[in-house]
């Protein structure tokens, strides 16, 4: 019989689950032929746990139904570790915490037994029975001591409790390399990838439901070094948030899920932090009850990210080099993301904060990312197939990041090597009060292939009316007619802003309506895309620098939310 305290726990930790997770009805489909639609088949279970009180039996039945065929101590652990170590065991300790006191005690007793074999410890990886030399870190190392602290207390196992409590002490430092929080506020997960949009939204979720759960227990977490959780909601993650969207900047291959957009991910942030300020100091729930974005220039120096925001618009940035990936992809997901870390330039305006998150990944032309120089040549998908583990891809380089100034003002830059291809570039962006000035020098490559600048790819929605102005003259709507306007001092596009070109330069533009699906660039097992077709008009810009060229270069401004008028201005002024 479990002591008082542990039950006390346990309901505490009910009503977070219940407050976390809105249910609805749900079907039932049971399916174990991998370990990715087994997790996901413990997930329905769990659902029809919330929604619906009367299903008891059932879910007790196919509970016993998912032990003996899929997970339980004998099993073998193949495929993606993950389901086994972290997404089975923290679902199935979810059930099993709403249905404590109607679940069968034999039952509980070999649920518990199979999440202890899988998730012996917060600290280590096991594969199939041995222990593994891998250490846990970051957000892995956050959901495992969940896990052990809900077994502990489920078996009414004190020691097990204390191990999971002790297992957080390596996230409350910063760290100087690898995974985890940075001083700086960058965050870090799988060595390379700038990740506080995913894994950090995960670790932060942990960690406050941890804190909240075991506060005011024999099991307190204490110390100075929790501080450092605490301090990263506003250092690490308010940056990146924008009108309660996760920018996608940070968060690496999530971006291709579709069911996980930059609005559902900032949802998830916001809650965290609600959570996490059960078990705060009042001087920091004070201050995260007046959360505003902070206007100025950010720099992400360990994770080469940089942040601009503005009384109405921001602006990200994503650089990479040999320290921090260009591009992550892996167990099926982010297939197209070639580009995303080659100087991708991000922009935020007010007046379309849904620009990103209304069907952009799967429609539009992943070789034509605003900000980025690159080779037209033809890629093929990564991480399809098994799409088993995960891939960073890093790049050689080794100028990438960015620097700020008095005033809130800032510098970013990038040597770019292009990955499978010759093409160099010097790329350098500055961030001004209504402006970010880019400018590329040393453009070359030997390929014998065309290179381009993309200067803008816009999401337009269904509004392929939207009015397109070159140097005061509005330009035909018409769809899928590529046009070069020769010697162009400046260009507006209507509810976007204003882009000048000092000294004049040739300027590419297409109008077209883009065609995708999600499944196209996720076919991961637990986080497949549908095959749904979804249909966008996109208006691109760009510079074409020839095949193979030479020392070429740009410089263009970038006015967002700028009127016509304001842009005619700026353009006279240059």
């Amino acid at each position: 019989m479990r002591e008082a305290i542990f039950e006390e726990l346990l309901a505490r930790y009910e009503r977070q689950l219940r407050s976390r997770i809105k249910a609805t009805g749900i079907q039932l489909d049971l399916d174990v032929s991998d370990e990715g639609h087994t997790t996901l088949s413990y997930a329905q279970l769990r659902t029809l746990t919330l929604a619906d009180p009367s299903a008891t039996a059932t879910v007790v039945d196919a509970l016993r139904f998912l032990h003996e065929n899929a997970f339980h101590p004998e099993a073998e652990e193949t495929g993606n570790w993950w389901h086994w170590e972290i997404g089975t065991p923290r679902i199935l300790l979810d059930i099993c915490v709403l249905l404590r006191t109607q679940l069968p005690e034999s039952d509980l007793k070999d649920y518990l037994a199979a999440v202890q074999w899988f998730c012996p410890d917060p600290d280590r990886r096991v594969k199939s029975g041995p222990w593994s030399p891998l250490s846990e870190t970051g957000a892995n190392r956050a959901d495992k001591a969940l896990i052990v602290a809900l077994s502990g207390l489920l078996a009414g196992d004190a020691d097990r409790v204390a191990l999971a409590r002790n297992g957080l002490s390596p996230l409350f430092e910063y760290a100087t390399s690898g995974d985890g929080f940075y001083e700086d506020g960058s965050f870090i997960q799988h060595d390379t990838v700038a990740y506080t949009g995913s894994y950090g939204v995960v670790l932060l979720t942990s960690v406050g439901e941890i804190l909240a759960l075991l506060r005011g227990s024999q099991w307190e977490v204490t110390g100075p070094g929790v501080s450092v959780v605490f301090d990263a909601v506003e250092k690490s993650f308010l940056p990146f948030l924008f009108e309660g969207r996760m920018m996608d900047t940070v968060r690496g291959r999530a971006i291709a899920r579709q069911h996980s957009r930059d609005r559902d991910i900032g949802a998830a942030t916001l809650d965290a932090i609600r959570v996490l300020a059960e078990s705060a100091p009042a001087s920091y729930v004070e201050r995260w009850s007046a959360l505003r974005r902070p206007i100025g220039f950010h720099v992400f120096g360990a994770m080469e990210r940089v942040v601009h925001h503005r009384p109405r618009w921001s602006a990200a940035l994503s650089l990479s080099s040999e320290r921090i990936a260009r591009y992550e992809c892996g167990n099926g997901e982010n297939l197209h993301g070639w580009y995303t870390g080659d100087g991708m330039l991000y922009i935020y305006d007010l007046c379309d904060p849904d620009h990103y998150t209304d069907e952009f990944w799967p429609t539009v032309d992943p070789y034509r990312l605003p900000g980025t120089t690159v080779d037209t040549r033809r890629r093929e998908d990564v991480g399809r197939g098994s799409g088993r583990g995960t891939g960073a891809i890093t790049a050689p380089n080794r100028v990438s990041g960015g620097t700020l100034f008095d005033g809130g003002f800032g510098t970013a830059e990038l040597d770019l090597h292009g990955e499978g291809s010759t093409l160099r570039a010097h790329k350098r962006w500055h961030f001004l009060d209504d402006a970010v000035v880019a400018l590329g020098t040393d453009i070359s490559a030997s390929d014998g292939r065309r290179i381009e600048t993309i200067v803008e790819n816009r999401n337009l929605r269904a509004d392929a009316g939207r009015r397109f102005v070159v140097d005061g003259v509005a330009q035909p709507p018409d769809l899928g007619i590529e046009r070069r306007h020769l010697s162009v001092q400046w260009a507006h596009l209507e509810g976007v802003g204003g882009y000048v070109f000092p000294g004049g330069v040739d300027l590419m533009a297409l109008r077209e309506e883009r065609t995708g699906t999600w499944h196209a660039i996720d076919v991961g097992v637990s986080t497949e895309g549908d095959e749904v077709e979804v249909r966008r008009v996109f208006h691109t810009l760009w510079l074409d620098h020839g095949i193979s060229p030479r020392g070429a270069g740009y410089m263009y401004v970038l006015l967002p939310g700028a009127s016509e008028e304001e842009t005619a201005r700026r353009a006279a002024e240059l």
